[in-house]
């Protein structure tokens, strides 16, 4: 048994390490074999069978160890790597290419809109000037349709011209036209300078309005804030200001006959001379309000806060002072008539009011009777 081991291995060492022993190779399928057996000829299969393992296992070991080999082997993962690169080089291309495109895009959009703004902006200070210029027409029908047609301009995308068009209103009102027209034109101002003074209110801005000689009759300026406005010689007969804050408003000999002034607020206006005949001021602040020489007959002071008002002079012949407050009011030089004498006894603190001797008497006189 040891003798038959022994040359087993003997064998195996041969087949191994002989060179001529490891050209030997066998045809496969139903070939004879090319190399004679010995007279054993299982125990030679046997050997043969292990010297071809051993070769497999040799070969197999060689082929790790070669750097083709792992080169080989990692073929299949480089190729996906180097796939990958390429998608992702090609990707990136396709974005950049598309970013540099809608770039362009964008600016060829923001040049188009740019042409466009232009045009319109051309467009719009033509039909501006055109319209101008026909309001300073010589036929009543151009500047009629003039009147309406700026109209338009007072849209908030038109916001940038209110001023202008305000300003031209004005210029007109205060230029003679026809009845139609005049009254057309003042229509276009009620709206321009309600939406101009509600702006003002909401920025807190204080503006002054230049309506000196303007032909502003029947106006609709109730509820406005117009303090520090310049009325000199200004047509507002019976013109609606109520609730109009008038607070510091000044001017020589403004016409406000009629004119309907309920609670609106005078307070320090200095309206020397005023035309304000007929004119209610019904609940309406007058402190410190200078009203010297001023037309107030038929004037109605009901429940009017007067203290300190200055009518050194002016006209109060059939006014009404029922309820207000007149203390510490001036109406030295007053014309007065006995009806007028009846209702200031009525007025609240008449007694501390000032009055010439001649009308004290008789305020007095009154009161007693």
């Amino acid at each position: 048994m040891k003798t038959t081991v022994i040359h087993s291995l003997l064998v195996i060492f041969v087949l191994f390490y002989h060179p001529s022993c490891q050209a030997i190779q066998f045809e496969q399928g139903n070939n004879a074999p090319n190399v004679a057996l010995s007279s054993n000829s299982k125990e030679t299969i046997e050997i043969e069978k292990l010297r071809q393992e051993v070769l497999k296992l040799q070969l197999e070991n060689e082929n790790i160890r070669s750097p083709w080999a792992k080169f080989s082997s990692n073929a299949a993962f480089i190729t996906a790597i180097v796939a990958f690169l390429g998608v992702f080089v090609t990707i990136w291309k396709q974005l950049e290419e598309s970013s540099r495109q809608k770039v362009l895009d964008r600016k060829q959009r923001d040049l188009e809109r740019e042409q466009r703004e232009t045009e319109n902006q051309r467009l719009i200070d033509q039909k501006f000037t055109s319209i101008v210029a026909s309001l300073g027409s010589d036929r009543e029908a151009i500047q009629a349709s003039a009147a309406v047609s700026i109209i338009t301009f007072l849209k908030p995308e038109y916001v940038v011209l209110h001023d202008q068009v305000i300003d031209i209103l004005l210029a007109n009102l205060k230029i003679e036209h026809s009845k139609a027209v005049s009254r057309l034109i003042l229509t276009a101002f009620e709206k321009a300078i309600r939406g101009k003074v509600d702006l003002t209110i909401k920025s807190d801005d204080k503006y002054e309005l230049d309506l000196s000689r303007a032909n502003l009759t029947q106006a609709d300026l109730s509820g406005l804030d117009l303090r520090n406005t310049d009325l000199g010689y200004a047509q507002l007969r019976l013109a609606n200001l109520t609730g109009t804050n008038l607070s510091q408003a000044r001017g020589y000999e403004p016409n406000l006959e009629k004119a309907r002034l309920s609670k609106a607020n005078l307070n320090e206006a200095r309206l020397q001379r005023a035309k304000l005949n007929d004119a209610n001021f019904h609940d309406c602040n007058l402190v410190s309000t200078d009203l010297k020489e001023a037309d107030l007959r038929g004037a109605e002071f009901y429940k009017s806060k007067m203290q300190g008002a200055h009518l050194e002079g002016a006209n109060i012949i059939g006014a009404k002072f029922e309820q207000a407050n007149i203390s510490d009011t001036y109406f030295n030089g007053v014309k007065v008539d006995d009806q007028t004498l009846r209702s200031l006894v009525k007025a609240i603190n008449w007694e501390n009011a000032h009055f010439d001797t001649e009308i004290r008497l008789k305020l007095d006189e009154i009161a007693r009777g």
